[in-house]
């Protein structure tokens, strides 16, 4: 027997090693065969990593972060949560996503594929891009709900009677859904880090309304028991408060205002020297003999009748219609024509019985003092309208630099800083006490007229610091940063 030809253990080992390494290929071959049915290792899907997941798998993991997690949404300091499918209508195209990873798993490589199962590797496996929709709509719906709960609006100033000042308001915040779209949108799209901040915005107080001002002066008349007229016009924004301003008043030396302007409809001219000086002791010294002479002026004639008859036409013309004067001042009314009837003074219910020979309201004196303005700024407005160069803008400049020479150091004077400029005219008698006029401050211009009625006899320390406070808040209104809260106290507190 030649013994050289049987095995010996080196060969047997080597068949072995053979064997079992072969059998060991076999057995990863069998179970690399098994996960092949399940999808690749590092296989992502919507940016989740879904190796060794079956089809079902996938959906439940897909389902898991982008339906069943919730959407943070940030609001300042609060933490809200949006369902993505209740809130957004957000849907996942499972099929499609499903579909295309199984078309990534079966089109990979086999041996690529075992050898990189073999040594525990992920395989380069394109990833799957998310798909889904959402509703727009419904999203931005979601976030008007949010921004009803947790906006704060601004709060408005606040008046404060003790000084007829205004407190400032409260800053609000404001959620921009329109801006916060798109970052809730990206979050949404996230299987991560699903936080997305609203963008909300500081929400500025406005400034007081004029209407704040008229209840503020409102509530301070509250103890007068005569009758008042009050109008307030903004000369910028044309905003107007006004309270009984279309009730008849003793027209006073109110209306030397009319009898002025009528004279420089006449001059066609800046006036010097004997009208020059005419004009400025009727509107400054309330002189009655110089505003006769004006009016006979007026006239053309040594007749002043005319004269008061030509400046109430003129009221007429310009729409003033509450406003005449039928008598010269100090003389006798005639028999002819003793008063003027008005829309203001037929009206039912009025109770100020005004003065027969003249008579205005403090709509009338507001708007006349609008027009002057017009003329005087722009050269415009109704008096170039209705007269064309009958007015030149010098003209009416001159006249508001004559009324702002008007120091009285009381009514409107008295609630604004001294150095403020008011073109005005004043006037009182026994019953009545009236103030209007224009104030130039450097937060805007404004009309204001107020008049104020007390059957029989109204006492003047009871008017004047009225008239002073409504003038004062006006001021305030206007002048909402700077406030003027004068040097004496309010009156009433």
């Amino acid at each position: 027997m030649n013994r050289r030809n049987d095995p010996n253990g080196v060969q047997w080992l080597l068949t072995f090693t053979i064997l079992f390494i072969g059998g060991l290929i076999i057995y990863f071959l069998i179970q690399y065969s098994n996960v092949r049915a399940f999808m690749p290792v590092g296989l992502e899907v919507a940016g989740i990593n879904v190796g060794g997941l079956d089809s079902e798998g996938v959906q439940a993991r897909l389902n898991e972060r982008y339906l069943s997690a919730p959407i943070t949404i940030l609001h300042g300091d609060e933490r809200i949560e949006l369902s993505p499918e209740r809130d957004a209508d957000f849907q996942l195209d499972f099929e499609r996503m499903i579909s295309e990873a199984e078309s990534r798993r079966d089109n990979q490589d086999y041996w690529s594929g075992f050898w990189n199962f073999l040594w525990g590797r992920s395989s380069n496996v394109e990833p799957v891009e998310l798909k889904a929709t959402h509703d727009r709509a419904a999203l931005r719906r979601s976030l008007e709900q949010i921004r009803g709960v947790y906006d704060l609006p601004a709060q408005p100033p606040q008046p404060v009677p003790a000084t007829l000042s205004f407190l400032y308001g409260e800053v609000g915040r404001l959620t921009n859904v329109e801006k916060s779209l798109t970052n809730v949108e990206n979050a949404l799209y996230r299987p991560t880090n699903r936080e997305s901040t609203l963008v909300v915005e500081e929400d500025p107080p406005p400034r007081p309304n004029i209407n704040l001002l008229g209840s503020l002066i409102v509530n301070h008349l509250q103890s007068f028991e005569g009758v008042y007229s009050v109008i307030i016009l903004d000369l910028e924004s044309g905003d107007e408060f006004s309270v009984n301003a279309s009730i008849p008043m003793s027209g006073m030396s109110l209306i030397k205002v009319p009898i002025a302007l009528e004279t420089m409809r006449n001059l066609n001219q800046e006036p010097n020297g004997l009208y020059q000086n005419l004009l400025s002791d009727t509107l400054l010294g309330s002189g009655n003999s110089s505003s006769n002479e004006l009016l006979t002026f007026i006239a053309g004639e040594e007749d002043a009748y005319a004269g008061v008859d030509r400046v109430t036409q003129t009221m007429q013309e310009i729409g003033l219609e509450n406003t005449f004067i039928v008598t010269p001042f100090d003389e006798e009314p005639r028999r002819s024509k003793e008063t003027l009837e008005t829309p203001a003074n037929t009206a039912e219910g009025q109770s100020t019985l005004p003065d027969l020979n003249t008579q205005t309201t403090a709509g009338d004196i507001a708007n006349l003092y609008n027009m002057i303005y017009d003329c005087a700024l722009t050269d415009g407005g109704t008096l170039k309208a209705v007269y064309g160069n009958g007015f030149t803008q010098q003209e009416c400049l001159y006249l508001l630099e004559t009324l702002a020479q008007n120091k009285i150091g009381s009514l409107l004077e008295e609630g604004v800083p001294p150095e403020t400029t008011i073109a005005h005219k004043h006037g009182w008698v026994s019953d009545t006490h009236a103030d209007g006029g224009i104030v130039f401050t450097e937060n805007g211009d404004y009309i204001i007229v107020v008049m104020m009625y007390a059957e029989d006899w109204l006492e003047w320390t009871e008017s004047s610091p009225l008239i002073a406070d409504i003038s004062r808040a006006t001021y305030n209104y206007f002048n909402f940063d700077t406030p003027w809260l004068g040097s004496q106290g309010v009156s009433g507190q």
